[in-house]
């Protein structure tokens, strides 16, 4: 088997703990727009894909558009709401020490994606972090993972994709890496469904899969 090399997080719900700064920014634009806020166990199963794609599928017909930037405007002023997993900072200190390259990959705008890691002192874990504008197409696409491979002088076969969406899971299949599905994020158990190579029910557990 490969040795694995590098290891692909996604941000939120595997890195960091986002719940009330994703929901506290879907509530806050749904409420800007005079519409109905749908029940939180009901927006997590919308969570993963590009912003303006989840608009669209939660309120069909409604300007996705504005409610995009309701809702990234909402995250500037909120980055207080994200806080670290309890063993993020453990295990990527584990990571470095394996000398294993890192990447962070997100369909969130760099207008907070870089920051959020700064504020909680884990942006300089990373060798490359690509937000939603460096793509043309986000995950489940391949792009973003190929283009962060490229990034860090890594293959496919050397690296395993970590995250707690079903487009985290499926962009990793498309890019030929494994994939490790972290279901204390927002997917949880539904993401069994897709046979990630690897199942963590906390990040730690990622240090039990041999590098080797």
């Amino acid at each position: 088997m490969p040795k694995i090399r590098s290891v692909l997080f996604d941000i939120d719900g595997t890195l960091l703990d986002s719940f009330e700064f994703l929901y506290g920014a879907f509530e806050h634009a749904f409420d800007m727009h005079g519409i109905a806020r749908m029940p939180r166990n009901e927006m997590r199963s919308y969570i993963g894909p590009p912003l303006e794609q989840v608009y669209a599928a939660m309120v069909p017909g409604c300007d996705a558009a504005s409610m995009t930037e309701a809702h990234r405007q909402f995250q500037e002023t909120h980055l207080d709401l994200i806080k670290l997993f309890p063993d993020t900072v453990f295990t990527l200190d584990e990571l470095a020490r394996r000398n294993i390259k890192l990447a962070a990959i997100t369909t969130r705008s760099r207008r907070t994606s870089v920051r959020s890691l700064e504020v909680n002192h884990i942006a300089t874990y990373f060798d490359i972090v690509l937000s939603a504008e460096d793509v043309s197409e986000h995950k489940p696409a391949p792009e973003p993972l190929i283009k962060a491979l490229e990034a860090i002088s890594m293959r496919a076969y050397e690296a395993i994709m970590v995250g707690d969406t079903s487009a985290d899971i499926l962009a990793g299949k498309n890019a030929g890496t494994k994939t490790a599905a972290a279901l204390y994020g927002f997917g949880g158990g539904t993401l069994l469904e897709l046979k990630p190579d690897y199942v963590i029910r906390e990040l730690k557990e990622l240090l039990d899969i041999s590098f080797e």
